[in-house]
């Protein structure tokens, strides 16, 4: 980022209104509050009401108070571990492949399949694409392109030969593709291992069970939960006790809902299937846990959108544990739980999110967001190149563009909602 994209994010203004939820989870009165994060009442009131502009610096350093910190920057490793994609008009399949796939559909071995209700499979590894073997008399062109978490991870060796990352794959699909949904996607957060002497500082999932049972877990709609483990009992030695542990695994949520959350210890994973130690492991591949999200369905679509859009990954993963759960340990002067410290290390310091899978009026905000993760860069080289070659490139660009009848009645729109707005600050200001 920028310096004048870091100073935009730090003097960013914050809706008073997640100030005031956020008092309200602690069961403290607004002079309490005030009291505990330092500053007088009457800011409170201002902050909460809008009266006054809050800054994200600002609440940051309330939250700072209450014990909310950011997460460390390299606590946790965030990738995609399975993507399913159905495209309901896909005519030439091998154009689509070379296009958004970035490789040959003579790349991908031709197979029967009963799988999804389709009859035809192409494979190219663990990349998958669903289709039907008579399309062309049935008239039925859609497809599905699953990748697995081995699928993923060849996905981005292809990306990579051709100097490309996810989010110019999938906001490239986005922005071209009106026959494109998601049906499932998988984030996984790994927590990186940093050395023996730091073991003190990572998250335990036994202490998560102890939270939930103690109540300082708090869910917002979450409804079921489960846990399994085990291992060797009967063991002198803490080391040999160790070794024969199976892991824990947290569930959250329901398998059929949209939203489900698995966080196990993979490290004890890893050592199973690598036939070695549990150090051996953590050295090996520096794991400690792993943090799943399944999306399905439309919030899985809803998730892809936000990424392609140009909010980061991690920050849609974090920000998703956020809004869903609420980790607490100590309490503070007043009684009321202070967020556990550890669990603030690997998701603090981002604001919960919802993924509505209601339909949105068009934002302005939405199409200005993808234009600078998408095309700044080049515009800002383009833009170079004319001072320096005394061309006009950018200018003949912008010209070559067009206003069609949807996006003039978007304009239209968007300025009645303008001056509408306009005229009620002034009535506003006038009472």
């Amino acid at each position: 980022m920028s310096q004048n994209g870091e100073k935009m994010a730090k003097d960013r203004i914050i809706d008073g209104k997640h100030l005031k939820d956020l008092r309200k989870t602690t069961n403290l009165t607004q002079k309490q509050f005030a009291e505990l994060v330092n500053i007088n009442v009457r800011s409170l009131r201002a902050y909460e009401s809008n009266q006054r502009g809050l800054t994200s610096t600002r609440f940051r350093e309330i939250k700072n108070a209450l014990g909310y910190v950011s997460a460390k920057k390299d606590a946790l490793r965030v990738m995609i571990d399975y993507l399913r994609i159905t495209f309901k008009e896909v005519r030439d399949l091998a154009y689509f492949t070379e296009t958004y796939l970035l490789c040959d559909l003579k790349e991908f071995v031709s197979e029967d399949t009963k799988l999804m209700a389709y009859n035809h499979l192409w494979r190219r590894g663990d990349i998958w694409i669903f289709d039907y073997v008579d399309k062309n008399l049935t008239g039925n062109y859609q497809i599905t392109v699953q990748m697995s978490g081995q699928g993923c991870r060849q996905m981005e060796l292809i990306l990579e030969n051709h100097n490309k990352s996810w989010h110019d794959l999938l906001s490239k699909m986005i922005f071209d593709r009106k026959d494109m949904k998601v049906t499932r996607l998988d984030v996984a957060m790994d927590e990186m291992y940093q050395g023996q002497e730091n073991e003190s500082e990572y998250f335990l999932l036994s202490e998560m069970i102890t939270k939930v049972y103690h109540n300082e877990v708090i869910f917002d709609k979450l409804k079921s939960w489960s846990h399994i483990g085990g291992g060797g009992l009967g063991f002198q030695n803490e080391l040999e006790k160790e070794e024969y542990r199976q892991g824990i695994s947290l569930y959250f949520g329901s398998r059929q809902s949209n939203l489900y959350f698995n966080f196990y210890e993979k490290r004890y994973e890893i050592a199973k299937k690598e036939k070695m130690s549990l150090i051996e492991a953590l050295e090996v591949f520096g794991i400690w846990n792993r943090y799943e999200l399944r999306f399905a369905q439309e919030k899985a679509h809803k998730a892809v959108e936000e990424y392609g859009y140009g909010v980061d990954l991690a920050e849609i993963a974090k920000g998703i544990i956020n809004s869903e759960i609420q980790v607490y340990g100590e309490r503070n002067s007043y009684g009321a739980f202070l967020p556990d410290r550890k669990w603030q290390r690997l998701f603090g310091g981002v604001e919960p999110m919802k993924l509505s899978v209601q339909p949105e009026p068009y934002s302005i905000g939405r199409t200005i967001s993808w234009l600078t993760y998408a095309v700044s860069n080049s515009w800002l080289m383009v833009s170079e190149y004319d001072k320096l070659m005394n061309t006009n490139y950018i200018q003949i660009i912008l010209d070559s563009g067009e206003i069609t009848d949807k996006e003039r009645k978007i304009l239209e729109t968007l300025k009645r909602q303008s001056q509408s707005k306009s005229k009620e600050e002034l009535l506003a200001h006038e009472v």
